[in-house]
């Protein structure tokens, strides 16, 4: 799966949701950075996408970038509270939260 869609990235084709499929592909494989670099160009290409805000954030957090994974999930709230959707906004807060409470206290930004 990967190989073929690197494959139509490399034919020309291009676009936010193909960029998101690598990413996922990368991510499922534990290749993070590559991850990490297909959901930028995701987000960049399509800034409303809100899975690929909170993709974003999750690959982020794996490679040990909890400020990076925050900003991507504090983006990806405000783009799903825009969007109406809630389940995402949800989910990312969820997530927001869990990683707060893991990180010793020292290294929270602001009250909890």
């Amino acid at each position: 799966m990967k190989q073929q869609l690197t494959n139509i990235l490399n034919s020309g084709r291009d676009s936010a949701l193909l960029r998101f499929s690598l990413a996922k592909s990368f991510a499922a494989s534990g290749e993070f950075p590559e991850a990490v670099r297909h959901l930028q160009e995701a987000v960049r290409q399509k800034p409303d996408y809100s899975a690929a805000w909170a993709e974003l954030g999750l690959n982020l957090l794996r490679l040990g970038d909890n400020e990076g994974a925050t900003a991507a999930w504090l983006k990806g709230i405000t783009v799903a509270t825009a969007q109406g959707d809630a389940q995402v906004r949800r989910q990312l807060e969820v997530r927001l939260r869990r990683m707060r409470s893991q990180l010793p206290k020292a290294s929270c930004n602001g009250p909890s």
